[in-house]
């Protein structure tokens, strides 16, 4: 099983790294959801990170209805990352409707060719899931983040599971959202081969935690 961790700081890529994760999601403000992070903390945290790195590319946080403006100031931060050696990408939008502009996705695969890609939350607000899932397939996408459209993954467990009997090992479906030592070995036992988390307990900081990493890590085996 493979253990992702959103880390929002150098401390979190230490711990989750030393705590034996498997891959790193980059961003920053972890408050407002997560955004886009800065050249320079991308720079310290390659530098530093000895697994794996996707980045998140979001240019604000709110909801994710994009102006062609944002979207383009995305692929411009696509373009300004491929200088460093990072896996791969993690992104996400809306259009008006909330269903996915084809020719926008076709862009971002475009633009991300040869780089691992991963459709993030947004998905959980696309009012036409299946067709959706099908136009990532299509995109070539890596795996979608999700909550299965629920407040945390927990809840979402069989949206969850549902996407992943449509999506049949063609695109991964990889839960994110609320997930603890305490709720784990419900998606160990449903199957998920890739968990994402932030490891975070707020009542201390918001840097992911060594031991509720390596916690979960040790679950997972």
């Amino acid at each position: 099983m493979i253990i992702e961790i959103c880390a929002t700081s150098l401390n979190s890529i230490k711990n989750a790294q030393n705590a034996g994760a498997d891959r790193i999601e980059l961003c920053e403000e972890y408050l407002i959801g997560g955004v886009t992070p800065s050249i320079d903390f991308l720079d310290r945290s390659i530098k530093l990170s000895e697994i794996p790195i996707n980045v998140l590319i979001r240019p604000r946080g709110g909801n994710f209805h994009f102006s062609n403006n944002e979207i383009d100031k995305m692929f411009e931060s696509i373009n300004n990352f491929k200088k460093f050696k990072i896996k791969g990408f993690v992104i996400g939008f809306l259009d008006a409707s909330n269903n996915l502009d084809p020719k926008i996705l076709e862009e971002f695969r475009g633009q991300t060719s040869g780089y691992d890609l991963t459709f993030h939350r947004a998905f959980d607000y696309l009012v036409d899931q299946t067709k959706s899932l099908e136009l990532l397939i299509e995109n070539k996408f890596d795996r979608i983040l999700c909550s299965g459209s629920k407040i945390d993954s927990e809840k979402g467990l069989e949206n969850l599971i549902n996407l992943k009997e449509i999506a049949n090992d063609k695109i991964t479906i990889m839960p994110g959202g609320g997930i603890n030592s305490k709720n784990f070995n419900l998606f160990k036992e449903s199957g998920f081969q890739q968990i994402h988390l932030s490891g975070i307990n707020k009542k201390i900081s918001l840097d992911s935690d060594y031991n509720i990493i390596k916690e979960i890590i040790e679950m997972s085996k």
